[in-house]
């Protein structure tokens, strides 16, 4: 089932500007669609997979991707520099696959060429699945099996709580953010456009996630974490 909320996105994203250098990129993202929680073990779909394999191409297309205009400095672009990333993820069954399809399609595989080896003896041996590159994931304690695990919502079905949901959406609070995070929202659409309209692509129906079309956003924030570290800075 597509998860029906979402955490706050919280990217560290760089301003464009002609004398731009980005020195590194820190992800807090959240799982792909999953099952539901009514029928454990609660695990990532197909269409989770996919969402959270093509979230990472976004970002490997906008920061690593040689040529890109976003490219981190010095940041390896083909085979992956495990001193350049730091991933982490809950031990759990749909968090834990939702960080390692992220990095998949951050890192995806390379080729026979790239991906083999000369040993000293004068064999290649080339990597298995052409090319695959393994992404160490840390696991975390919070949040482990949380998944799995039932939770009671208070707000719910409450009058008042509804109440004061609305007037947040006429404040001046909610106001400034709808208007000055347009053009970041516009920004994602590459990567929602198949499922979500240009019109539902903004900062008060990622507050509210009671759109399920809002699910690729969702792989955009999994409860996966990953860090982008240059090994030089300038």
């Amino acid at each position: 089932m597509l998860t029906p909320h979402l955490l706050p996105l919280a990217l560290l994203l760089p301003f464009s500007s002609a004398a731009e250098t980005v020195l590194g990129l820190y992800i807090f993202s959240r799982h792909g669609d999953r099952t539901s929680k009514s029928t454990p073990p609660t695990v990532l779909t197909d269409l989770g997979y996919s969402q959270v394999f093509t979230s990472g191409t976004y970002f490997r297309d906008t920061y690593i991707a040689n040529g890109s205009a976003s490219q981190i400095y010095n940041i390896a672009d083909s085979v992956v520099e495990q001193s350049q990333i730091i991933a982490s993820a809950p031990l759990d069954n749909v968090l834990f696959p939702s960080a390692m399809g992220f990095l998949q399609g951050l890192y995806p595989p390379v080729g026979a060429t790239l991906g083999s080896q000369k040993l000293r003896n004068g064999t290649t041996v080339e990597t298995p699945l052409n090319g695959f590159q393994l992404i160490p994931v840390a696991t975390v304690a919070v949040g482990t099996g949380s998944e799995d695990q039932a939770w009671l919502q208070g707000s719910s079905n409450c009058a008042n709580a509804i109440v004061s949901s609305n007037n947040y959406f006429m404040s001046p609070e909610y106001m400034i953010l709808q208007n000055s995070t347009v053009g970041f929202y516009k920004s994602l659409e590459p990567v929602v456009n198949s499922t979500l309209t240009a019109n539902k692509t903004d900062f008060q129906n990622a507050y509210t996630g009671t759109s399920h079309t809002m699910s690729p956003i969702t792989s955009l924030v999994c409860n996966c974490r990953a860090q982008l570290t240059c090994s030089q800075s300038i």
